[in-house]
């Protein structure tokens, strides 16, 4: 996650860093400002992107060769072999932001040179003599003094205290372990950014940029529900399905839908919490903590963070596809894991838990499209029928099993007839029923 928008602030974090890793995190940090150098002289002598919406885009194109794009004009990939796309992109950004804080300057001085000699005519016109314009123009910059901002693919949260960052050895790229002497938590109500390497004359630090995502605004929801052309986008999060949207508008007709499946997520995650459970049947204890099985439970920690990200971009770009303004969830705070077995119920904890992470995710990205997230109440959403208002619709299953891996939950009404219907369907237009029933009545 790059970029954050809204109200954002740093956190700093101390860090314990070996020797041998200070040594990588240093060579990094001076092959970083080379790439950054590198793509301010792309910038330079291609101005006409420094504003172009695409930069990020374009500036690929000249430097990155793909399949689709065997000759770029600068031979970048054979200066900088095997550099991350992380590394690249964290680049392309910090240079871009350079050049274009010196283009912006350099228009100004450009103005304000333009009304000096305004000024100068009208002094000749009277007879008087002209004012030397003595303000030199801002100098492109050169001088690279920046850090290092780790994008998602090269760096990996371990637990509160470590984070792996991926560092240069002299010949490839590999993960290190750093320690933070202060546990990383981020307050209710934000999200994290991307972290920061930073060497200070007191010691190496991580900085943390977190951006506040932005509660209901209540007076702006009473505002859209006013317009007949609003649409909503309900999301019902299950278990056999990530997500469940429907686009509704205030009447309750349904435009469109989209399915998330879950299957593949729950049944690997699953498989990793078999391995890590038959491995404690082995030892016969339960060892606390992350030290046992700890590359199991890295998987996991990254098939979790993975799946939230992922759920909650697809909702955003379903959402705005459609041109809906909102988008609803459910409170779920009181959810509990059915019985079964230690696996069962430890992937049904996680799936809860990922659903928590896939709301802030949503939220703060719902933000940055300009489309406002809220949750309503439970109350019903799956238990009433969306169609006739029965209280009590059937539920039943026609699958394998409960865990995602091909068991079908499907409702029927036993007053309207209805029947073999998604039951998370269902759930979603109850979300939207009752985000109508708080909103537009």
């Amino acid at each position: 996650m790059p970029h954050l928008h809204g109200f954002t602030k740093t956190l700093r974090y101390n860090l314990l860093m070996p020797a041998d890793v200070e040594k990588r995190a240093l060579h990094t940090i001076a092959l970083y400002r080379q790439v950054v150098s590198y793509y301010l002289q792309v910038f330079q002598e291609h101005r006409e992107i420094i504003d172009h919406n695409k930069w990020l885009n374009e500036a690929e194109k000249l430097t990155h060769q793909t399949k689709d794009n065997l000759y770029p004009e600068y031979p970048f990939d054979r200066e900088f072999p095997k550099l991350p796309s992380g590394f690249r992109r964290s680049a392309i950004a910090e240079a871009h932001g350079k050049a274009l804080a010196w283009k912006t300057s350099y228009e100004k001085w450009q103005e304000r040179k333009r009304r000096h000699e305004e000024k100068n005519l009208k002094r000749v016109a009277k007879g008087r003599k002209p004012i030397e314009f003595k303000e030199r123009p801002p100098q492109y910059p050169e001088d690279n003094n920046c850090w290092l901002s780790y994008y998602d693919t090269e760096y990996k949260w371990i637990d509160p205290n470590h984070i792996l960052l991926k560092m240069f050895t002299g010949k490839s790229y590999t993960y290190r372990k750093v320690t933070l002497l202060q546990p990383f938590t981020v307050p209710d109500s934000y999200a994290a950014g991307s972290p920061m390497l930073v060497k200070k004359p007191t010691g190496w630090e991580l900085h943390v940029p977190i951006v506040q995502v932005a509660k209901p605004d209540l007076r702006k929801i009473r505002e859209l529900v006013k317009e007949p052309s609003l649409k909503i986008c309900a999301i019902d999060l299950g278990i056999n399905r990530h997500a469940v949207m429907t686009i509704q508008d205030t009447e309750g007709r349904v435009y469109a839908a989209k399915f998330i499946s879950a299957a593949k997520d729950n049944h690997l995650r699953k498989r990793y919490l078999e391995k890590i459970v038959n491995l404690q049947k082995e030892t016969r204890v339960i060892p606390e903590g992350e030290r046992f099985a700890k590359h199991l439970w890295n998987k996991i920690s990254n098939l979790n963070d993975d799946i939230a990200h992922r759920v909650s971009r697809q909702i955003v770009e379903f959402a705005k596809i459609h041109g809906a303004k909102i988008i609803v969830f459910e409170y779920l705070d009181s959810l509990k894991p059915s019985k079964g077995t230690r696996s069962h119920q430890l992937n049904q904890k996680f799936i809860f838990w990922v659903k928590g992470r896939i709301f802030r995710y949503t939220s703060y990205k719902a933000l940055h499209e300009g489309i406002v997230t809220c949750r309503v109440s439970p109350k019903e959403t799956s238990s009433c029928c969306p169609y006739c208002g029965f209280p009590t619709i059937v539920r039943y299953n026609k699958g394998k099993d409960g865990e995602g891996t091909g068991g079908v939950d499907l409702a029927k009404c036993p007053s309207c007839g209805i029947y073999d219907v998604n039951s998370d369907f269902i759930g979603s237009l109850g979300i939207g029923r009752n985000f109508r029933l708080k909103y537009c009545s």
